[in-house]
């Protein structure tokens, strides 16, 4: 993946309408041949967490320091993320959640599980454990939950982005017609408006 010329966290796009699928979609153009991965450093990751509200300024989220620890913590949300994708493909096209994903996806949960405790308003809450930099990837495993559990119930549809060809986003369909058909129409439903014309031009145009 190119990480070379990384764009800011502040302007990628949250395109997705759930927090683990905007976990999802933090490689850009996932299908082209070089992808970009936004969460490509510990810091970016943080900052990521931070603009998504995985995590929030006050709750002491130390990255860690060593080669080693930043490395595993890297491992970590690269193979979360895989799996959260995987299971969310399979879920969409009606297939067999797979065993691999799963297993991932449970082991964050169980961590997850163990961090809640009941708050003095009386609900839920995931409690930060001080310094804790896997904070929002057990986050991003509780709203798995919610988000299959929501599509369930039909409060939205998952979608794969119509431009298969490069772009390999989901979206959470919310609109009032079902009939979304991209995860944005500013970026990837121009670009295939504009090459469907460019097509209709190429074949209207008489032979030399």
């Amino acid at each position: 993946m190119n990480s070379s010329s990384p764009r800011p966290i502040s302007v990628i796009r949250l395109d997705g309408g759930r927090l683990c699928i905007d976990f999802v979609n933090s490689i850009h153009d996932r299908h082209a041949a070089v992808a970009e991965d936004y969460l490509a450093t510990p810091e970016r990751y943080l900052e990521w967490a931070q603009r998504v509200g995985a995590v929030s300024f006050g709750e002491g989220i130390q990255l860690p320091r060593s080669d080693l620890d930043r490395a595993c913590l890297m491992t970590d949300i690269r193979a979360l993320r895989d799996a959260v994708y995987r299971l969310l493909v399979a879920w969409l096209e009606g297939e067999t959640l797979p065993a691999g994903p799963l297993r991932i996806a449970n082991n964050w949960l169980r961590k997850a599980w163990l961090d809640q405790a009941l708050a003095n308003n009386g609900q839920l809450m995931l409690g930060s454990v001080q310094g804790d930099a896997t904070l929002p990837l057990k986050r991003v495993a509780l709203d798995l939950v919610d988000t299959l559990a929501e599509a369930r119930a039909a409060g939205f549809k998952l979608k794969l982005c119509a431009n298969q060809s490069s772009c390999g986003w989901i979206f959470a369909d919310t609109s009032k017609n079902g009939r979304r058909r991209w995860c944005a129409m500013e970026t990837c439903g121009t670009a295939s408006k504009m090459a469907t014309l460019r097509r209709r031009s190429s074949a209207a145009r008489p032979a030399t």
